[in-house]
């Protein structure tokens, strides 16, 4: 089993089941947010799809308001994979959901009714990115292209750099494709297949890179936060931290985000890479950005696991411990409702989908259920929420919609 699969695959259960809204388990007493706090519903920078691990290439995690469900949420239906290697978060377009058993297969479902499309048997050891028509997924040496309509195979390439070099982390655009490596991102023609540059860095690169306005945003373990021409691969500037940069870094229409795990929340210009402002926090495991807030879930096991700032000044909003940070699990924030994975109310070491306030951080929502443990993604689009975890007969993924 490979290393990142097996990170993946750790203590994941399913079950089935559905309740209203529930008391939240951890309040804690805190003041009001300062008024700045106030939630701002015009500031959007997500999509209606969620075409790659953090929401799209800019890693916001963002969902507009109108594509979010209000909770009580129940499930629809679910679609079991089989296996027990390790299920990826989901990624949702073209009404279909897209997910990878982080081992040999990549499979396709309908959004809607939850009927298996297609399954395409290759290689792979993290999530996809779907751009332009095709689904790219990578193993520790290729990157293959899928006819994301049938699962077809359109080309399948080995790394320039060499073969097992390859992170697994993809981010892509209807023109490139972006795959972390050991000690570089290399970056394919996404039609082709044909290597166009590789950037070598320090140390081995684990985040998945971020893109807008022709500039990728990627970290390293070698402290670095980097920004490149995403054409040509060419260096425009860089940032130093003060420790590995192992989480994905979120970029909006100034400023792009990074932690370290060092415990320190940056904010640079995103043209220049001077710093704005930064926080000492937690170990940052994964970021989201929505309604002027950044979101930080922090990869501890102690105090709190989730802390609210604001975008532009990073004034502090509030903590929550609600928040259960795994390696496939992640932040998906609207104006309405943050979606992510939270304590189940079963037991101290279960994990269940859950809904916090964003004006508040109290939890709004959690679905329970004595197996649960829907801690892969999750992924919101079009009015539905979808997570993945392992039920009683293998991987499974299922869509969660609002209560009749």
């Amino acid at each position: 089993m490979k290393r990142r699969a097996f990170l993946a695959a750790g203590g994941l259960a399913l079950g089935a089941g559905c309740s209203d809204l529930l008391a939240d388990s951890k309040k804690t007493e805190q003041s009001p947010p300062p008024e700045e706090c106030a939630i701002d519903p015009s500031v959007t920078p997500g999509t209606s799809d969620w075409t790659s691990k953090r929401g799209g290439p800019k890693n916001t995690g963002s969902v507009p308001s109108d594509d979010v469900p209000a909770p009580p949420l129940r499930i629809d239906w679910t679609y079991t994979m089989g296996g027990h290697t390790g299920v990826s978060p989901p990624v949702v377009a073209h009404e279909t959901v897209y997910t990878t058993n982080l081992d040999r297969e990549v499979h396709a479902v309908d959004a809607k009714t939850g009927e298996h499309r297609w399954q395409a048997n290759v290689s792979v050891s993290a999530a996809a990115a779907v751009a332009g028509g095709r689904v790219f997924v990578a193993d520790d040496g290729s990157v293959t292209a899928l006819d994301a309509m049938s699962g077809e195979q359109r080309w399948r390439t080995d790394s320039e750099a060499g073969a097992h070099l390859l992170s697994g982390g993809v981010q892509a655009t209807e023109r490139t494709v972006f795959v972390s490596g050991q000690m570089f991102l290399a970056a394919f023609d996404a039609s082709t297949g044909e290597g166009r540059w590789t950037f070598t860095t320090g140390l081995e690169v684990e985040s998945r890179p971020a893109i807008a306005d022709g500039t990728v945003y990627v970290g390293s373990d070698d402290t670095y936060l980097y920004a490149l021409d995403a054409e040509t691969g060419e260096r425009r500037w860089r940032y130093k931290t003060d420790g590995r940069v192992s989480c994905d870094p979120v970029v909006t229409r100034d400023i792009v985000y990074v932690g370290s795990e060092e415990g320190t929340l940056y904010a640079l210009d995103a043209r220049s890479g001077n710093e704005r402002w930064r926080k000492e926090v937690g170990t940052v495991g994964h970021l989201a950005v929505d309604g002027g807030h950044v979101y930080v879930g922090f990869g501890g096991q102690y105090g709190p696991t989730m802390d609210a700032f604001t975008a532009a000044s990073g004034t502090a909003c509030w903590s929550s411990e609600e928040y259960v940070s795994g390696y496939a699990s992640g932040i998906a924030a609207s104006s309405e409702y943050l979606y992510l994975p939270v304590g189940s109310l079963s037991g101290s070491y279960s994990v269940t989908l859950g809904a916090l306030d964003p004006k508040t951080g109290e939890t709004a929502w959690r679905f329970p259920n004595s197996n649960a443990r829907f801690n892969n993604g999750p992924a919101v689009a079009d009015g539905a929420v979808y997570a993945a975890g392992m039920g009683t007969d293998g991987l499974t993924v299922a869509r969660f919609v609002p209560k009749d």
